[in-house]
C-alpha cells in the first residue's frame, strides 16, 4: 500500500540489532555517530532485493564492525585504557 516503507527481513533486523549492541562498547564519544551511520546505512539498502548484493552488503557490515571495533580496542590500549 501506499505510504508503507519496506520492511526489514529478519536476517537485516537481526544484523541491525548485532550492529548496534557493537556501538556500545565503543567509547561513549563515538557512539552516537556511529549509530546515526548505521541506522543510514540501513536504510539505504532497505528496498534492495537482489539475494547476491545482499550477502555482500551483509559480509561487508560485518567486516567493517570488525575493524571499527579492533581500532577502538587499540587506540584504548594506545591510551592506557
Amino acid at each position: 500500500p501506499r505510504g508503507e516503507r519496506p520492511r526489514m527481513s529478519s536476517g537485516g533486523l537481526s544484523l541491525y540489532r548485532e550492529v548496534l549492541r557493537s556501538v556500545r562498547l565503543l567509547p561513549v564519544e563515538t557512539r552516537s555517530y556511529y549509530r546515526v551511520v548505521a541506522r543510514e546505512k540501513f536504510a539505504a539498502h532497505r528496498e534492495e532485493e537482489d539475494a547476491e548484493r545482499l550477502a555482500l552488503i551483509i559480509e561487508r557490515s560485518k567486516a567493517d564492525v570488525r575493524w571499527i571495533l579492533e581500532k577502538y580496542s587499540k587506540t584504548d590500549i594506545a591510551a592506557g585504557r
